[in-house]
């Protein structure tokens, strides 16, 4: 290095940050330089090279002390390991979060992975390690995060098809002067509401139970996918009394599983791009969403009691925008501060929320045309 070198580092964690710039300066002590450390304002550092003695650089306007800086140690927000708040959110009725894989993610991962803006080599010249390798363990790790996702999400839409499929048998209705076939699983648990309870008590609990045992190798990914497939069987009936009403037209949407599942995905991978492009840190909403999704709960609990359907089309409105938050702020957290130690659990946070905002959707998709 010479005077007047200069870059950026931003990997994308805090700790690798700073053991970069100690082993730098280290380096250029040795050759009777110093490094001016900047923090800036979206993340990361600017460091320069010049000689000892020299002033030091202004700090730009607006950029956040070392002491709240995101490059200063943090305290974590705990989505290493999935907490309480994602999971609270009521379930009111269907479906099935949508597909997503991991390489289109993986490849906008690998893009973050280094954010300087004078080559790497700079400092690989320099006798040290390129910090672009955390970007590529980072990489790695959301390729895992989102394969699962895809995993899980498939899992999810293949049993609900097959639950909703007739597959098992079908039970004939008269509806109207209309005979209709209703899958068996899905005529049981239309008759028996208490089956429905106890399935979507069966889902919250096993949902917790996964985010417990995340860590643990081999049962962490067949909980995950249990899981999934659970959303898939408990969710059938508001699915599939949601295709009906579009086949019978007296839904919203012609077809509100379609069109719910498109808006999910539309959705998840906006917040996805926004996220990865801004590299904005969201954890102050964190206080937030815990009260309103408890709030959320309670809401949901009225309709049963209300059964009014202008009150629960904006319940479903207004759960559709705080599950939309909550998406934003536990895909910031993967992408900025998750330890990389529990890509099932992070999975796990992002299918339940998939699942909240499709079920929202889908309320609102096939409410009645009057």
């Amino acid at each position: 290095m010479s005077a007047g070198w200069e870059t950026t580092i931003n990997t994308g964690n805090p700790q690798q940050d700073q053991a970069t710039i100690q082993a730098w300066q280290q380096q250029v002590a040795a050759q009777g330089l110093t490094l001016q450390v900047t923090p800036m304002p979206q993340g990361g550092y600017h460091v320069k090279a010049v000689a000892m003695g020299a002033a030091p650089a202004p700090m730009p306007m607006g950029a956040p002390t070392p002491a709240n800086h995101y490059g200063a140690p943090q305290q974590q927000q705990g989505y290493g390991a999935p907490q309480g708040a994602p999971y609270a959110q009521p379930q009111q009725g269907g479906a099935f979060g949508p597909a997503a894989t991991g390489g289109v993610f993986a490849a906008a991962g690998a893009a973050m992975g280094g954010a300087s803006s004078q080559p790497w080599n700079a400092g690989a010249a320099a006798g040290i390690a390129p910090a672009q390798a955390m970007g590529l363990e980072r990489v790695k790790y959301l390729r895992k995060v989102y394969g699962l996702l895809g995993g899980s999400a498939a899992v999810a839409f293949g049993v609900g098809g097959l639950v909703t499929s007739g597959l098992f048998g079908v039970e004939s209705v008269d509806l109207g002067g209309r005979t209709i076939e209703i899958p068996i699983f899905v005529y049981t648990m239309l008759q028996n509401p208490v089956l429905m309870l106890v399935a979507f008590g069966v889902l919250f609990v096993s949902t917790f139970i996964a985010s417990w045992v995340s860590k643990i190798k081999g049962v962490n990914v067949a909980a995950l996918f249990g899981v999934a497939g659970l959303m898939g069987v408990q969710l059938a009936p508001m699915a599939w009394i949601a295709m009906l009403k579009g086949d019978l037209g007296m839904a919203a949407s012609a077809s509100p599983v379609r069109d719910a599942t498109i808006m999910t995905m539309a959705v998840f991978g906006g917040i996805t791009g926004y996220v990865f492009v801004t590299k904005k840190d969201f954890s102050y909403m964190r206080g937030f969403l815990s009260m309103a999704s408890m709030a959320l709960f309670a809401a949901c609990l009225l309709t049963f009691v209300f059964q009014s359907e202008v009150f629960s089309l904006v319940i479903a409105g207004v759960g559709a925008l705080i599950t939309i938050l909550m998406l934003l702020y536990v895909t910031s957290f993967i992408f900025r501060n998750s330890e990389m130690d529990d890509p099932v659990g992070d999975a796990l946070a992002l299918l339940v929320q998939l699942r909240n905002l499709f079920m929202f959707l889908l309320r609102m998709f096939m409410s009645s045309r009057d």
